[in-house]
C-alpha cells in the first residue's frame, strides 16, 4: 500500500478539517499526525470523511474515555490524538458526518477553542514582558510578541465565531 507524508501548519481546525477530506476524496487518508506531520495510506477515493475535535479533559482521562467508547459505538475511528485534539474518521458511506446535533453543543466546542487560543496568546505575552524587563535578547522577546500578534487574530475570529453562533441559537429560541 502507498503511502506519503506531508508537513503542514495548521490553526483553523476547519480549514485543517476540508484540506483532510479533500486528501480522503483524492484517496489519501490521514494515518498518524504529530505536530505539523501528517502520515497518509492511499486507498479508494471518498472512503472516510474527518471531522477534529478538541477534548474537554486529556485523552487519558475517564471521562476523554467514555467519550471514545461513545465514538466507537457510532463507527467513529479515533486516528491520532494530540494533546486535547483528537483526529477522527468514520466510513463516508455510512451517512453524514456530524459531530454536534444542536447549537449548544457546538458553542461549548468553539468555546474551549477560544480559552485555548486565549490562554496562548496571555502567556506569550506574559513570557514578552518578562523577557523585556530581564533584558533578554530581543529576538526571543520579538518572537514571543509576534506569536502574541499572530493569537490575538486567532482569538478575534474565535470570538467572532462564537457571537455568531449564539446570535443564531436566539433566532432559534424566538422562533420556537
Amino acid at each position: 500500500m502507498k503511502t506519503k507524508t506531508v508537513y503542514r501548519v495548521y490553526v483553523d481546525y476547519e480549514k485543517e478539517e476540508l484540506w483532510l477530506n479533500k486528501m480522503a476524496a483524492q484517496g489519501w487518508f490521514l494515518e498518524q499526525f504529530k505536530l505539523g506531520r501528517y502520515e497518509f495510506r492511499q486507498g479508494n477515493p471518498n472512503e472516510y470523511t474527518y471531522r477534529i475535535e478538541l477534548l474537554e479533559e486529556l485523552p487519558n482521562s475517564p471521562k476523554s474515555d467514555a467519550y471514545f467508547e461513545l465514538l466507537e459505538e457510532m463507527g467513529i475511528t479515533i486516528v491520532a490524538t494530540s494533546y486535547r485534539w483528537i483526529y477522527l474518521k468514520k466510513r463516508t458511506e455510512e451517512g453524514p458526518f456530524q459531530l454536534y446535533s444542536d447549537i449548544d453543543s457546538k458553542i461549548r466546542h468553539e468555546k474551549r477553542i477560544y480559552q485555548l487560543y486565549s490562554f496562548v496568546l496571555y502567556l506569550n505575552l506574559f513570557v514578552t514582558f518578562l523577557n523585556i524587563a530581564n533584558d533578554a535578547v530581543p529576538f526571543i522577546w520579538i518572537l514571543n510578541f509576534t506569536v502574541s500578534v499572530l493569537f490575538i487574530v486567532f482569538v478575534v475570529k474565535q470570538y467572532r465565531k462564537l457571537v455568531k453562533l449564539k446570535e443564531k441559537r436566539q433566532l432559534v429560541e424566538r422562533d420556537v
